[in-house]
């Protein structure tokens, strides 16, 4: 698997975003996403998306001089919906941030909804912007009634996009990360499915489940967002032991991010349509509720007494998991960035092989072919 520096990686990036039309301003911040979510460990959220929003551009799902706005009607203190206008979703993330952190700063709580952002990106990237502000942070992300790929439990039928819930804390100094769970309401998220057919690996079968109800293992047997339920689906959270919970789950995040979004939920628009995010974001400011000493002492007690537990190999992590050994929220992603910092950000080839097609038909400088 090649390996490329971060800043060549953002570099280029940026040339090709820029070649799909997105201004100079924008095509910086939605590269600085992607190689973060790279950098990160999270190649389903990496570079790879950039042929996905080529594709977007060409059919009108996604508008690349676009710019987010916050909404006059909206804005009513602690709280405001921000309609991303088709934008890039990582312009928009920046902009849902901005408007929360300010409003959780000045009355302790915030709430901001979000519509037609296209791709949010890494829900963590935002949940880590909002815990280094000291804010702990929460949200709920659905695909407005697109990119329908996970079933609910006992069904084989597609109805649900994989809804992610994204928590954050501050560690108030005790460690050099803040605590975020980003986590799916499927079993997966769907791009670690697209990253398992880029590096040719089967599927673990508790994954995903075939229209006949049996395992489905080779991650091309998918389909993509918009291709219906003759294509397999993803399990919901909790498989075929607690799918239930997993279904519940993803019924309480499409209708926090749609009706706090304002954005269609599943069922209000045709499922093969283009997805666009709708979100939900809370901010809380935990120094409204407390002295951040005694606060980071809490983080500092919980952390010492998680670790301590004892490691047993024979009992598993999870096929999904970043290590083998017991990590907190957030950590795999902080130790792999400062990994791929050092040694260069690991790409697969199917990733290299399609962005330097891309290279050559702008004919823009190409770092990977090289």
């Amino acid at each position: 698997m090649d390996r490329i520096d971060a800043v060549e990686l953002e570099a280029f990036a940026g040339r090709l975003l820029r070649e799909l039309d997105a201004p100079s301003a924008t095509a910086e911040a939605v590269a600085s996403s992607l190689v973060e979510a790279d950098l990160k460990g999270h190649t389903s959220h990496g570079v790879l998306r950039i042929p996905t929003y080529r594709q977007m551009i060409a059919d009108g799902a996604l508008v690349p001089d676009a710019e987010p706005t916050v909404l006059e009607d909206t804005d009513t203190g602690a709280t405001a919906v921000v309609d991303g206008n088709g934008a890039f979703g990582q312009f928009v993330g920046r902009t849902a941030v901005d408007a929360l952190a300010e409003r959780a700063s000045e009355h302790g709580l915030a709430c901001v909804g979000v519509r037609n952002a296209t791709h949010l990106g890494r829900i963590g990237e935002w949940a880590e912007r909002i815990a280094d502000r000291g804010l702990c942070f929460l949200s709920f992300v659905h695909m407005s009634g697109g990119g329908q790929v996970v079933a609910p439990a006992s069904s084989t039928t597609r109805r649900f996009s994989t809804n992610p819930i994204t928590c954050a804390v501050p560690t108030f100094g005790r460690l050099p990360f803040p605590l975020v769970l980003d986590m799916a309401t499927s079993q997966v998220a769907h791009g670690k499915l697209d990253a398992a057919e880029a590096d040719g690996r089967d599927l673990p079968p508790e994954w995903a489940v075939s229209p006949e109800g049996e395992p489905l293992t080779d991650p091309a047997a998918m389909g993509s967002f918009r291709e219906g339920d003759t294509w397999g689906a993803i399990r919901p959270l909790g498989g075929t032991t607690a799918g239930h919970k997993g279904t519940g789950l993803a019924v309480m995040t499409e209708l926090f991010a749609g009706l706090l979004g304002g954005g269609p939920v599943v069922g209000q628009r045709d499922p093969d349509a283009w997805f666009t995010n709708g979100a939900c974001f809370l901010a809380i400011d935990p120094a409204r509720f407390g002295d951040r000493e005694r606060m980071g002492d809490q983080v500092e007690a919980l952390v010492e007494h998680v670790r301590a537990a004892d490691a047993h190999p024979e009992v598993p992590v999870g096929d999904a998991a970043k290590s083998d050994e017991l990590l907190l929220p957030g950590e795999a992603e902080h130790r792999t960035a400062e990994a791929n910092a050092a040694e260069g950000i690991p790409l697969p080839e199917r990733v290299v092989e399609q962005l330097t097609a891309l290279a050559a038909e702008f004919g823009v400088a190409d770092p990977l072919g090289e």
